[in-house]
């Protein structure tokens, strides 16, 4: 894994939303070479991104097929070196979030089962 890796994730208002921010803040907060990166602002900064993105590889984290995280960095002219589907890992695991504001149980053990995944799919980075 790189020195430094800036996640990039979903930001939408489903149960999934919230384990995939979760997930990324939890990682951010317990892993020194990892930053947790806001979509938002770069959706709402006309022509540039956080220095963040210009120092780290980047790594979206979907909550969705639409993947609005790679299609805005994308507009924003950010590469980005992995994409990781949190839809598919949850779904995968047998995990049903249900609550968009506050994590139930199966929105906690998604959280767990999303950081693992991502941490192995950052080993080769």
């Amino acid at each position: 894994m790189r020195d430094k890796i800036a996640l990039v994730s979903c930001s939408g208002l489903s149960p999934l939303g919230l384990v995939v921010r979760a997930a990324t803040v939890d990682l951010a907060l317990e892993e020194d070479n990892i930053v947790a990166a806001c979509i938002t602002e770069y959706s709402a900064q006309p022509n540039q991104c956080s220095p963040i993105l210009k120092d780290a590889p980047v790594v979206a984290i979907t909550g969705c097929k639409d993947d609005c995280v790679s299609t805005i960095l994308k507009e924003k002219d950010v590469k980005v070196e992995k994409t990781i589907d949190a839809e598919s890992i949850v779904v995968g695991a047998n995990l049903n979030p249900n609550d968009s504001a506050r994590l139930d149980e199966q929105g906690e053990l998604a959280v767990v089962e999303l950081k693992k995944a991502i941490l192995k799919e950052l080993e080769d980075l």
